[in-house]
């Protein structure tokens, strides 16, 4: 049996990934799916996981550029996930490869309403009980730290996902501007709304709004 490991490169699926070497389970492939939305900051962290573990980390890639596929799609949304449909597609055309195989995936014992109930899937964090917030600390003192993106974000994922709280993306308006600038040239090419409750232009006032007001405050 090959043992994959599926690593989305965020707390929980690398936490899952140095607890099995720890526990000193087979580790025979490792697989990363960039998008090319990921923050820099990620793929410091998967450079520096590779060198940490001494394991390959195989770099999976869209056929077409996610940026040449959203001038069709659009934005994704909670009923039309087209990125993460692409994501799976890859990686589970790389495990059909490398038959028979048990794919393994990152997630915490809060999430057991994520899994998939099947012979080729394991979520060992669930096994050993160990909660989003465990596996954040856990990382953390292994010394990766993704250069405090947990600081700012709940989750890691890719900077442009309009799935985002609102917190969240009021943080990658006000600490990455040159990614929110870029977000609204995006909204510029898209026929479709970024969200359904929101516009960006809308967004971009709030924030900027409640940051003056903040400030004016102190």
């Amino acid at each position: 049996m090959t043992n994959i490991i599926s690593l989305s490169g965020g707390k929980d699926s690398t936490a899952m990934l140095l607890m099995m070497i720890e526990k000193k389970i087979p580790v025979d492939h490792i697989v990363f799916f960039d998008t090319g939305w990921e923050f820099p900051e990620m793929y410091t962290h998967i450079d520096k996981l590779e060198k940490y573990t001494g394991k390959e980390i195989i770099r999976l890639k869209p056929k077409i550029p996610f940026d040449e596929m959203f001038i069709k799609y659009g934005f994704a949304s909670f009923n039309y996930r087209w990125c993460t449909g692409r994501k799976m597609d890859s990686i589970n055309k790389f495990c059909r490869q490398n038959k028979p195989f048990t794919q393994w995936i990152g997630y915490g014992c809060d999430e057991v309403n994520r899994i998939k109930k099947t012979i080729s899937y394991c979520y060992p964090l669930i096994d050993w009980k160990v909660t989003e917030g465990d596996a954040l600390k856990y990382c953390l003192e292994k010394g990766f730290d993704w250069g405090g993106l947990y600081k700012k974000f709940r989750r890691v994922s890719c900077w442009n996902c309009p799935l985002q709280p609102l917190k969240e993306l009021k943080a990658l308006c006000l600490y990455f501007p040159d990614y929110w600038k870029r977000l609204l040239e995006m909204q510029k090419q898209c026929k479709w709304q970024f969200r359904k409750d929101y516009t960006l232009e809308e967004l971009d006032e709030r924030f900027r709004r409640e940051e003056n007001y903040y400030q004016l405050e102190l």
